[in-house]
């Protein structure tokens, strides 16, 4: 699923309500002013907000790190590879030697090790060259739709969200939200 709108619409207040239900967090920014989220028991979240809850990263490798999260080697290395850090040399890298774009990868591959089967991502792939945001969104497109994880994400790239081929479209505007249907969907997606 797609959230779009326009900035200030409440986009990344929708995902800290989500996970706030998810978590029983009771601080009012979690907590909905009025009526109810309604989530299921068995949901395993992992959210990155980007400056406010992101994954932590030490002074270990990249392997090292989602290893620590799998206790898998081989998904370890699986994982790092469906985000685009195949190469070897990434592997041993620790995490503030990456570029930007690296980075960015290497918290969704810190949220993937976490096995979530909801995941929430605020402003997705908002420091990635398209070329690199295209190929990553493709990937995690199928790799969410094959591990059964529902994906929960906001950005403002049309080339990201036609990639991602979403299931729904919801946009976002101070207060409402709404899912795109049938023609104004295809119309969004350039279908």
């Amino acid at each position: 699923m797609v959230v779009v709108g326009a900035s200030g619409a409440g986009k990344t207040t929708l995902l800290r309500l989500i996970y706030g239900a998810i978590k029983g967090i009771n601080e009012d920014k979690f907590r909905p002013t009025s009526g109810k989220i309604i989530i299921p028991e068995n949901a395993r979240v992992s959210i990155l907000l980007p400056g406010e809850i992101e994954p932590r990263f030490g002074d270990e490798s990249l392997l090292e790190h989602v290893y620590n999260k799998t206790r898998d080697e081989s998904l370890a290395v699986e994982i790092l590879n469906k985000v685009g850090l195949s190469d070897a040399v990434l592997y041993r890298a620790k995490f503030w030697e990456l570029s930007t774009g690296q980075k960015e990868r290497a918290k969704l591959a810190s949220l993937l090790a976490e096995r979530p089967n909801l995941l929430l991502i605020d402003e997705f792939a908002a420091h990635l060259d398209t070329l690199t945001a295209m190929r990553v969104a493709a990937k995690l497109s199928r790799l969410a739709r094959q591990a059964g994880i529902t994906l929960i994400l906001v950005t403002h790239r049309a080339e990201i969200i036609k990639v991602l081929n979403p299931d729904k479209l919801i946009f976002v505007g101070y207060g409402t939200a709404r899912e795109a249907k049938g023609e104004e969907m295809k119309r969004f997606l350039g279908e």
